[in-house]
């Protein structure tokens, strides 16, 4: 008697848990076959590449963080946003780095920002700033 009760209870349980929003991730990016959700570029390097991560599993996908920074659709608050660290080393979510210019760094559409931990931001940016990502969409906003 205790078995199908048993059983009834973890059928509950594990639709339940179907049910709610998950929490949206990093999708793969295929390099040299994505696209730029903004600009249509190719995406060609995870050197500055970022995300809009949906709970419907879909993502929008940009080559250079400054096409997500600048694109309404991104900022709407719908979406987990995350940013590539510099250099391809792995994503994070872009409210929990910081983000800098370093002179002679190029992006791919000429945003020149990059991912980085504070500490590195603020040894890398001529102006010592270590920008969040509110900062950057508001500069970001403003120069284009």
């Amino acid at each position: 008697m205790l078995r199908p009760a048993l059983l009834a209870v973890v059928t509950l349980a594990l639709l339940a848990s179907g049910c709610g929003q998950s929490v949206p991730g990093p999708h793969p990016i295929e390099i040299g076959r994505s696209t730029c959700a903004k600009c249509r570029t190719v995406i060609s390097s995870l050197d500055a590449a970022a995300q809009a991560s949906y709970t419907d599993g879909t993502a929008r996908l940009y080559d250079d963080l400054g096409c997500m920074a600048t694109d309404p659709e991104a900022l709407r608050g719908a979406a987990e946003l995350y940013v590539q660290m510099a250099g391809g080393k792995g994503w994070a979510r872009a409210e929990d780095v910081t983000f800098a210019s370093p002179p002679g760094w190029k992006s791919p559409q000429g945003y020149n920002y990059f991912a980085f931990p504070e500490e590195e931001s603020r040894r890398l940016a001529p102006d010592g700033w270590a920008r969040g990502w509110n900062d950057l969409v508001t500069e970001l906003a403003r120069t284009r």
